[in-house]
């Protein structure tokens, strides 16, 4: 006869229905009291009839995660750590997290993933942007929904987001701390959230350094209707110094368009950061390795991926709760790449 609940609380010193608080996430139990339950569970590799559970709660036990085919062959690793954060956390709740991503022309409902078809998920995660109607799709079947760096006009959805804007209030203080003053941004859909809110960041921080007559000028900012890539910022770099040859830095909407903007200034006999200062966002493993290193805004990819889960399980056990937006602080990592004093 194999371990009980009974048992599991006898051995953490806790009552029963502490260690089913812990084993379903509903109520309040405390870290310290949540993690030694946890250890005893594990410990004796405590499985409870989990099918039985998700049969009276008429549940599946499975979530889905949705991206674009484009952000999943992307060859930087941003959506896949944030999934590795999602699949984490569902373990602490005993699900299982089910993969699918689909195409930005995808056809409605036709070809939405095989999961939807058949309701085999309890709730779903949407990480970066996808069709629009897709979206609206599981918010008309009133499917349990949390959004990872995305958001549709006018629909309340549950959503989690890095601090875009006080990353970049991060990175022109650090700049102009320095007396750089003539500082652009290369961005790519401006219709995209986080790109929209990382330029109005840089807008609002560029204001309040006395700079908004630059952040407002035209000529400082480079934006196209494309995902971001280092064409981006190739394009984005040469565009800014044929308009402003005199720029003193850069920030780029990411690390990859960063790297595209440090190859072309490379190309283009500029000193980094002597002549021109970089800065990027997301602070991906490369990072650390251009040449020369480069500052950029620190995303806890994981921690979004463990938020969207514990925001949609929120949901999925209180459908009439109000819709939360939860913003994940960033924090900047200073290189070589913008301190202009090396």
């Amino acid at each position: 006869m194999g371990i009980t609940i009974k048992d599991i609380a006898t051995i953490a010193g806790v009552s029963t229905s502490t260690v089913s608080l812990v084993m379903s996430g509903k109520g309040y139990v405390s870290n310290k009291t949540r993690q030694k339950v946890q250890n005893v569970i594990d410990e004796y590799n405590y499985r409870p009839l989990l099918a039985a559970r998700q049969l009276a709660n008429n549940r599946t036990g499975n979530l889905g995660f949705i991206i674009s085919d484009v952000h999943l062959a992307r060859s930087e690793a941003f959506y896949s750590r944030v999934l590795h954060g999602a699949e984490l956390e569902a373990r602490n709740y005993d699900t299982s997290l089910i993969l699918s991503s689909v195409a930005m022309d995808l056809a409605i409902p036709g070809n939405i993933p095989r999961f939807l078809k058949g309701r085999d998920v309890d709730g779903v995660i949407v990480a970066g942007s996808v069709p629009d109607e897709l979206i609206r799709y599981l918010k008309n079947e009133n499917i349990p929904l949390v959004l990872i760096d995305y958001r549709v006009p006018n629909l309340k959805i549950d959503t989690v987001f890095m601090d875009n804007r006080s990353g970049l209030s991060l990175v022109i203080n650090h700049l102009v701390s320095q007396k750089i003053k003539k500082i652009a941004f290369i961005g790519g859909s401006n219709r995209h959230p986080s790109i929209k809110e990382r330029f109005e960041g840089y807008q609002i921080a560029m204001e309040h350094a006395g700079l908004g007559h630059i952040s407002r000028d035209e000529k400082y900012r480079y934006f196209i209707e494309s995902e971001t890539n280092m064409e981006v910022g190739i394009e984005g770099i040469s565009e800014v110094l044929k308009n402003v040859p005199d720029i003193e830095a850069v920030v780029c909407v990411n690390d990859t368009t960063a790297a595209g903007c440090i190859q072309q200034l490379r190309k283009l006999k500029k000193r980094i950061p002597k002549d021109i200062a970089v800065v990027g966002f997301d602070n991906n493993n490369y990072a650390s390795m251009t040449h020369p290193p480069l500052t950029s805004v620190q995303v806890p990819k994981i921690e979004l991926g463990v938020e969207a889960i514990r925001l949609l399980i929120s949901r999925i056990e209180n459908p009439q709760q109000i819709h939360q937006t939860r913003i994940i602080p960033v924090d900047l990592i200073i290189r070589e790449s913008s301190l202009k004093s090396i």
